[in-house]
Order: C-alpha cells, then structure tokens, then sequence
C-alpha cells in the first residue's frame, strides 16, 4: 500500500478523457466489509445510482467500465481500509490504489478522474518522521497515511557502571557524556540525511526525558522547527504503539492547525479583506485564481455547475453560463470540484473537522478561502 504523491494526484486530475468518461470508484474496506465482502454490494449499489442518473450512450459505457472493476475486485484480495480506482478504457487508463486509511463510498463518472477524497487524505495526513532513542541506541521511523516504515537502527556504545574500571567518578561521567553526546549527533546526523532523501512535514522525539533533551539540542535548526511532540517511549516497543502515539499526536496537531486557519479566514474576511466567507465569493475567487488556500467543511457537498467555456463554476444547476452565455454541465459535487480548481492554480485546500468543521459551516455554508490579494473585487465577480 501507497499513498500517491501529490505530483501523482495532480497527474491524474490533469489526465486528458478526450470527450471519454473516466470512472472513479472509492470504497471503505473496513475489516468486516472484507470479510462479508460487503464492499462489492456498496459498489453495485452506487452503480445502480449511476446507471439511474445517466443517459444513453453513458449508461453502456459505464456499464463497461463498472464490469472492469468489479472483475478485477473479483480477483483481488483485499487490503488496507480503503481503496481507489480509475479507470478509462477508451484511453487506457487503469489505475488501482490500496489505501491504509479509509475513504467514505463514493463514485463518479465525469469527463476527469475525481481526486477530491485523495486530496483531503494528503491534508489530513502530513509525512512524519519519529526518532526513538535512549542514551546508546535509536530507531527512525517515516510515518504517513497511515503507514509507517522503519528508516534506520543503530546502536553506539555508551559506557555503563561496570565499563568504570580504575577511572575516577568525575572523568568518568565527563568520558560518558562525551558518548552520549555523539550519540545524538549521530542520530540528528541520520535525521538530517531522511529529511535530504524524504522530505518530512513534523519531528515526533519518543524516549526518556535525557536522551530526547539532548537530542533537540544539537538537531540543525531545520529539523528543530518541526518538532510537534517529545513523548516517552521504549526503545524496543513496537511498530504498531508506535504509528498509534504518531496518529494520536497528528491528530491533535492537524486539529490545532486548523483552528489557526479558521481564526485567520474570520479575521481577514470583509469586502476589502484577504479572506472569503460563503459559496458564492469563494468560487468567485477561484474563478479569478486569487486563492492560495481553499478552506472547506469535512462532508459538505453540493450540486453545481461548471462553464467549459470560460470555467466558470456555481451553486446549482444553471443551463446557460451567466458570464459568457455558453452551456453549463453538471458538475456532481461542487466541492469536490472546487478542491480539483485550487489544485490546477497551485493553491492548498485545507479540510477542517470537528469543531472548526461545525464553525465553518455556520460562518459560510462550509467553504471560504485565503487569498493572494484583497477581496474587493473578486467578491462580487460572479453576481449578476
């Protein structure tokens, strides 16, 4: 199990159907569900829906596309708590991703793959990397979405009481600190070297209090930024406790994040300000490529309506394009699509939970934006 990249996941969101249809599955694989395979009666449920919803010559080719999966599901043994798939027969695409972290049940049969639900995996779930260690010994550890991957163990010798021997107390303990101390520059050495090699969002220090004060003081200022938790840990424990201290601390930490944002959009929100707060001057601030962070409420969706003319986008469904006059298609769910447009303009999308999810949605219908410049102008582009 691979998580895609965000290079990969804007590969595929740029991926060319031709006037194709591109079927893009998501399934929850949640343990019972393997066991019962009950993901594969969800999948024929959303088909149906599909099928129902669509119109000749839609329904026979998603029909074929749907019949590709489901044979391939056939086949597969399931893996992981989720699972993505894509697929374009007509322009051969065929693309299939075990997840470690589940996604909800969804599918769409659109003109572009739907990478929203990637999208919010890669912000909910940064790239960590855990250092466990002790005064002789360390272990590294890269963690993200859900899959943690042991990077390097080493052990230094450290002296201990029965190493003493004739040396005096005193130049004894400055002999063992001495090894202590190249002990975690070794280790922030290592730690170094991962970040180089595979670039990590935050720093998690695990082990007793000595070994981890010591270590944060000699790491280069780089790696020191990123420290979000030092927390005690054993050497020895296991992959398993590890990865559950590393997610509950990303957890908070994402959390925390998010009420730093939602405190900035209410800030900066007003017709002169940086920031957006509603559907319709968030989409219009998309459509004006003004936004550096799309902020939106986990599970809010919305019908809406896309120009291919001049990428327009709106609330509902609209027939004729209020800017250009041209016809408007059905876009299946806004959001998702408002998340795939901050993508094409190189903008990040921010998905809040909890507590700044529910404010979010009261303040303005569960989307709103940062933007690169004054709202004064883009506020009001699409009203008409």
């Amino acid at each position: 199990m691979t998580m895609l990249s965000a290079q990969e996941i804007e590969q595929l969101e740029a991926f060319d159907a031709q006037g194709a249809r591109v079927l893009s599955v998501y399934l929850r694989l949640d343990p019972a569900q393997q066991v019962r395979r009950a993901y594969m009666i969800a999948l024929e449920d959303m088909v149906k829906e599909a099928r129902d919803r669509a119109e000749e010559p839609g329904r026979t080719e998603l029909a074929n596309e749907a019949e590709q999966v489901r044979t391939w599901l056939e086949s597969e043994e399931p893996r992981g708590r989720g699972l993505a798939v894509f697929s374009c027969t007509r322009r051969d695409l065929w693309q299939a991703h075990f997840l470690a972290v589940p996604v909800n049940n969804h599918l769409v049969f659109e003109p572009r793959p739907d990478v929203a639900p990637l999208l919010e995996i890669l912000d909910e779930f940064e790239r960590y990397a855990v250092a466990v260690i002790d005064k002789g010994q360390a272990r590294l550890f890269s963690v993200f979405a859900g899959e943690i991957e042991e990077r390097g163990v080493f052990d230094d010798l450290v002296l201990g009481k029965h190493d003493e021997g004739g040396l005096s107390q005193a130049r004894f303990q400055r002999h063992q600190e001495a090894h202590v101390y190249w002990h975690v520059k070794k280790v922030a050495q290592r730690l170094a070297e991962l970040h180089r090699r595979r670039p990590f969002d935050r720093l998690i220090l695990a082990g007793p209090d000595e070994a981890t004060a010591a270590l944060r003081h000699v790491l280069p200022r780089v790696l020191a930024r990123r420290v979000v938790a030092v927390v005690p840990a054993e050497i020895f424990a296991n992959d398993r406790q590890i990865l559950d201290k590393t997610l509950e601390i990303e957890r908070r930490v994402e959390r925390e994040a998010e009420e730093r944002v939602l405190a900035q959009l209410i800030e900066q929100a007003g017709p002169t300000g940086r920031a957006t707060l509603g559907v319709a001057p968030t989409l219009a601030a998309l459509w004006s490529d003004v936004v550096q962070t799309l902020v939106l409420s986990h599970d809010v969706h919305m019908t809406g309506s896309e120009c291919p003319n001049c990428g327009r986008i709106d609330a509902g469904e609209i027939k004729n394009c209020p800017t250009c006059g041209h016809a408007m298609r059905p876009v299946h769910d806004l959001v998702h699509r408002a998340m795939e447009r901050a993508m094409e303009q190189a903008a990040r999308v921010e998905v809040m939970h909890g507590a700044a999810a529910r404010r979010l949605v009261e303040l303005g219908d569960g989307l709103g934006a940062l933007l690169r410049y004054p709202a004064a102008k883009t506020a009001t582009a699409v009203a008409s």
